[in-house]
């Protein structure tokens, strides 16, 4: 199962980029569509899973630490580990405008976040209509720094997937994956359905000051 990267939703990079509702202006619009367009052309997004067996919520490849983590993987005997990373040139390109135009730089973190995400959730949506063939259901996705999942597992986690010799994403001493846009997360195999985390509004870092929401609106339409 390759990684996979669909059309970026243009109001969560807007809600990246602090925006409150205020009109945008046509010189915002233009310089967001190049960066899009630059970002797209420099991504090269990259993945690597590995399904392990579980017993009573624990991994002998995978360390799992935590009681938000155990209740997430409760009664599942499998469970699928991942990484994923939007690749070098996406982080050089990041670099490169960080030195040459800070605004290029603050756009284009935005869109490299949201293109991230969209990754793991087209990856989620994949694996999740794969399982469904055989009757098997998935749990929600969950990362390091969620709860009290601590962000120090995921070292350990990159390694177990061999992730930086087969997708070139490593993890520094202070925990933080090079390149910087890149996510390691896990989701339970479930026999029968599992509650899923919502994964709208009251799941968003930005839901206390949402102008969309405030409004009535959804920033995904």
């Amino acid at each position: 199962m390759e990684a996979r990267l669909s059309k970026l939703n243009r109001n969560e990079i807007l809600l990246y980029l602090g925006h409150r509702g205020q009109e945008i202006t046509e010189e915002l619009k233009r310089q967001m569509e190049d960066a899009v367009l630059a970002v797209t052309q420099a991504i090269a997004p990259r993945l690597v899973y590995r399904v392990v067996s579980l017993q009573d919520g624990k991994s002998d490849a995978f360390t799992l630490q935590g009681e938000d983590i155990a209740r997430t993987l409760k009664g599942c005997k499998e469970a699928v580990f991942f990484a994923a990373t939007l690749g070098s040139r996406a982080e050089q390109l990041l670099m490169k405008a960080e030195v040459q135009n800070l605004a290029d730089a603050v756009i284009m973190d935005a869109i490299e976040s949201v293109a991230i995400e969209n990754v793991c959730n087209n990856f989620e949506q994949d694996y999740r209509a794969f399982l469904g063939i055989s009757g098997l259901y998935l749990t929600s996705r969950y990362s390091p720094g969620y709860g009290d999942l601590p962000l120090e597992v995921q070292g350990q986690w990159c390694a177990a997937l061999n992730a930086e010799k087969r997708i070139g994403l490593s993890v520094t001493d202070n925990h933080l994956m090079i390149p910087r846009k890149s996510v390691t997360a896990v989701m339970g195999i479930a026999d029968t359905p599992r509650q899923l985390r919502e994964n709208g509004c009251a799941e968003c870092k930005m839901f206390r000051n949402c102008e969309y929401r405030k409004d009535g609106r959804d920033c995904r339409e």
